[in-house]
């Protein structure tokens, strides 16, 4: 392990020196308000509180939903601070101070699900060290589960979708029962006000906060990138699929201009010195127009650039492919999830398996790699269909093979399925981090599905031509790093914990650690589109 050890001490944690860019490794000047002056709007990223493992290889990267609440915040003439407590490796003192120094007024946080526990601890401190701030969560969770959110009273609200003018209002002092999309309580019980209509023109919020997050403390994931520094970006929200497994599913699909999105970029580009893109969009290629028109923008501005975008097995063409890399795209990812047809329909996906040889094909006939993303341990799934994943996977010839442990997210059907059958392991959501089983199934073991997931990384992995392309890939010492720490923690099964830092103070609780409400959760569960767009509360 010296070697390894040797290893992560040079490379550190952000991927690029403070020379890379204008403003690239200063951190943001934090003297906090005046004297006598209090912070308006204080954004808080929780942690990712298992920091080893797969969580070595993952990435961190500016939380894009919290930086555009903070941009519109700022445009309205708020005083906003952001803390990315993951990013920053910061612990519960060093939050503390930050709060005693800020006391502001008003305190956003984003809630996914493996951050949940924590997440609730933040807000306690929040209410502990400033009591008159009013603690606001959002994200995929917190709007999945807002009674369960709201059972710690140190949390005052939901917002359930968009979280810019909801933000805004709740900041001016509108009554809470006023706005639209709200969760929160009164008199003892849970109220959910109507859902907020859909904000179809993104156009209308500025760009992301970037100033207010230090560059030099995110990194992209292993396999995806090109050049360094890195970033991510969303052209797009929502996504109208139908995927079982995936809380965004049948939300409403809506598109930033082109103009705009490569006017960002060029923003990045010139005061960042970002080199790498990849856009987190859940569908970057299902409206063809919007696809075809950004490539056009970005290829005529030609600044040197490279990124990456997920894409559609049944939504991606030789145009697309054409035009997106004479833009600079490298890679696509494509989320394929399976290899077994019976398995596809189960989850709400599918999609004829020659669309996605056409589409591998497609990309490697104009340059580009494939990434592909498989999911193991679906409901139904048995070895021989983990099989036929695995050698669909080498059969289409992809250049990364990306595969996790199917997880029941609050929101998607799948979660409502396991829940409504009885088949949830548990609700610690320390592990959902798509790498433990959490669904129980008679037909096949957990050991199984573990089992599979080694034997398909090794099977994959070494053979010849596998070996052979990602030698082809390197072009830096932290590409020869990634792999290293690929090949230790998902070849042979090693462990070692990312940082020596004590972040003790964000693991081992509860929920019941900080439920101090008396609040009666929903008999049925709930979908996260239902939740947003539909009235489920009547």
């Amino acid at each position: 392990m010296g070697f390894f050890i040797l290893l992560r001490k040079v490379t550190r944690f952000g991927p690029w020196p403070a020379t890379a860019g204008r403003g690239i490794g200063v951190p943001p000047s934090d003297p906090g308000p005046e004297a006598g002056e209090r912070t308006d709007l204080f954004l808080i990223y929780p942690p990712w509180a298992v920091l080893e493992d797969r969580a070595m290889l993952q990435n961190c990267l500016p939380p894009l939903g919290l930086l555009s609440v903070a941009a519109h915040a700022e445009s309205s003439g708020y005083r906003v601070h952001v803390m990315d407590v993951h990013a920053e490796r910061a612990d519960e003192q060093q939050l503390r101070e930050r709060l005693r120094r800020h006391r502001p007024r008003f305190v956003g946080m984003t809630v996914l699900t493996n951050m949940c526990l924590p997440a609730h601890k933040i807000a306690r401190i929040c209410k502990e060290e400033v009591p008159d701030c009013v603690v606001v969560a959002g994200g995929v969770h917190a709007e999945a589960l807002p009674e369960r959110m709201l059972r710690n009273s140190a949390i005052d609200c939901v917002v359930r979708g968009d979280g810019e003018k909801a933000m805004i209002e709740i900041m001016t002092g509108s009554a809470f029962s006023t706005i639209l999309g709200l969760s929160y309580v009164d008199a003892g019980s849970v109220q959910h006000n109507a859902p907020r209509p859909v904000n179809m023109d993104l156009d209308e919020f500025p760009f992301p906060a970037y100033h207010l997050v230090n560059f030099a403390n995110y990194f992209p994931a292993v396999g995806t990138y090109r050049n360094l520094p890195a970033i991510n970006m969303l052209m797009t929200r929502g996504c109208p699929g139908r995927c079982t497994f995936c809380n965004s599913a049948r939300t409403t699909l809506r598109a930033r201009d082109p103009k705009l999105v490569v006017k960002q970029i060029k923003l990045l580009r010139q005061d960042y010195g970002i080199r790498q893109i990849t856009f987190y969009d859940d569908t970057f290629t299902v409206l063809k127009p919007v696809c075809l028109k950004f490539s056009e923008l970005l290829a005529a501005e030609n600044l040197g650039l490279t990124w990456v975008a997920f894409v559609r097995g049944d939504c991606f063409s030789e145009e697309m492919a054409l035009a997106m890399k004479k833009a600079g795209c490298h890679q696509v990812l494509l989320g394929i999830e399976t290899g077994s047809e019976k398995i596809a329909k189960r989850i709400g996906k599918p999609i004829d398996k020659e669309r996605y040889r056409d589409a591998v094909r497609i990309a490697h006939d104009h340059g580009m790699e494939v990434r592909g993303s498989f999911i193991l341990g679906n409901m139904d799934e048995t070895w021989e269909t983990m099989k036929e994943t695995l050698e669909f996977a080498i059969e289409i010839d992809i250049d990364i093979f990306q595969p996790t442990i199917s997880t029941p997210y609050p929101g998607s059907a799948l979660y409502k399925e396991a829940v409504d059958r009885g088949l949830l392991k548990n609700k610690n959501w320390y592990e959902y981090g798509q790498g433990t089983v959490l669904v129980d199934q008679p037909q096949i073991t957990d050991e199984e599905i573990y089992r599979f997931e080694r034997y398909a990384f090794r099977r994959f992995y070494l053979r010849p031509r596998a070996i052979y392309r990602l030698a082809r890939r390197i072009t830096r010492f932290r590409h020869v790093r990634d792999y290293v720490l690929s090949a230790v923690i998902l070849l042979f099964g090693l462990h070692r914990r990312q940082d020596k830092r004590n972040w003790e103070c964000w693991k081992g609780l509860t929920e019941e650690d900080f439920f101090d409400r008396e609040i009666k959760e929903p008999e049925h569960v709930r979908l996260t589109y239902e939740l947003r767009q539909g009235n489920v509360f009547v």
